[in-house]
């Protein structure tokens, strides 16, 4: 029996959970000597990824763990780095039978972070090589698995021309890039940057943008924290510190994708199509009510003659979103946002919970078979659009 409650679920953000050495074995001999240090600052991180190392090598040699880990795979015990199939391709292909999603898209973690903390841009440019070649390589053995090839647009639209050839090269039919500009940079909407549009276009790509692609953006002052007590501590990689952080965990999302709007880059890019991962979905509605608006009150004031439909139109057109489990996707799908939410584990991040599924389901009563068929199928097919072949 598969944890799939339906045969038709596709699954929007999951991971891979890179080991200490991992980016390094990626990496170009020349590259290698200056990949950044895994955990870097973050010394129990690294510890759990070493415990997690020792934990693989157990259950490869000992049956019976392995068959602990098989039969729990779901539960909080094997999140993370402890996760069946975190980064061995040949346990993550039965990972994906147990689960029983027909396609899956798969995003890095620890290697991103090693990849952000480059600082020479010739280090960075290897380092991001490197994590697209590896993410190739784990999803190439199963072809339910779509990986997101970073596409990092801070160095100028020649770079990312060079990293979009390379991704393209190498089959991938997603790219996750980030959402704010470093500063004293040309923005993501720039003219400049529309042969990159274009060719993601032509290629027929899907764009994503995910937590923690904000190159270390926070939402909130820290001024909010001078009240008394103490800075919380986040607990899990890009998770939100705290019920502060978590009120404004969408808000490079909301800005990045109202400028590809009112830039008019989706206007002149009309089969784009962009997923939001584990950013949250419950503000989706109301935001659209709010660029229609921010539309209204400025069309006479500046030049937003790029924006030939209603803002909240080219939402529809053109973004889907993942909410997080617990969110009461009964209620978006009721509203505004049925044709704009994708199904999403975030396996085997703790983030997903240990019965995603049940969380969704939980909220869904009186929802229509078809808005379901669109939370748990339809819509991912049309994010992925020709790519898909399952």
């Amino acid at each position: 029996m598969t944890y799939a409650h339906r045969n038709d679920i596709y699954d929007a953000d999951t991971h891979m959970m890179e080991p200490p050495n991992w980016l390094v074995e990626f990496a170009d001999a020349k590259v290698r000597p200056h990949v950044a240090e895994f955990a870097q600052d973050n010394p129990v991180a690294k510890e759990r990824a070493e415990l997690g190392v020792r934990s693989y090598e157990k259950r490869q040699q000992d049956a019976a763990a392995y068959a602990d880990a098989e039969q729990s795979f779901m539960s909080m015990k094997y999140k993370g780095f402890q996760g069946l199939g975190a980064w061995d391709r040949d346990e993550r292909v039965r990972v994906n039978d147990l689960l029983g999603f027909k396609a899956h898209i798969v995003f890095p973690t620890s290697a991103f972070d090693q990849v952000q903390n480059a600082k020479d841009p010739e280090i960075f440019a290897g380092s991001v090589q490197a994590l697209n070649r590896g993410l190739a390589s784990f999803c190439e053995t199963d072809s339910r698995m779509h990986g997101a090839a970073y596409i990092p647009f801070r160095h100028g639209p020649e770079t990312a021309m060079t990293f979009l050839d390379a991704a393209i090269a190498q089959n991938f039919s997603i790219v996750m890039i980030d959402t704010i500009a470093p500063q004293g940079t040309r923005a993501f909407t720039h003219p400049d940057f529309d042969p990159i549009w274009a060719k993601i276009q032509d290629a027929d790509m899907a764009i994503t943008i995910h937590v923690g692609t904000d190159g270390g953006w926070d939402p909130v002052p820290l001024s909010f924290y001078n009240n008394g007590g103490n800075v919380p501590q986040h607990v899990e990689g890009d998770a939100p510190r705290d019920a502060i952080a978590y009120m404004g965990i969408q808000y490079n999302a909301e800005l990045f994708l109202a400028a590809m709007i009112f830039d008019g880059v989706f206007h002149r890019f009309p089969r784009l199509r962009v997923g939001v991962v584990e950013l949250g979905a419950s503000w989706i509605v109301s935001w659209m009510k709010h660029l229609d608006q921010a539309f209204r009150a400025f069309r006479r004031l500046q030049d937003l003659s790029q924006v030939q439909m209603q803002p909240s139109e080219y939402v529809q057109k053109h973004i889907k979103v993942t909410p997080f489990a617990g969110e009461d996707v009964g209620w978006l799908l009721k509203s505004e946002a049925q044709n704009l939410l994708l199904f999403a584990s975030d396996y085997p991040h703790h983030e997903g919970t240990d019965d995603p599924i049940a969380r969704f389901e939980k909220t869904m009563e009186g929802v229509s078979e078809g808005a379901k068929q669109k939370f748990y199928a339809d819509n991912f097919r049309e994010l992925l659009g020709s790519h898909l072949t399952t």
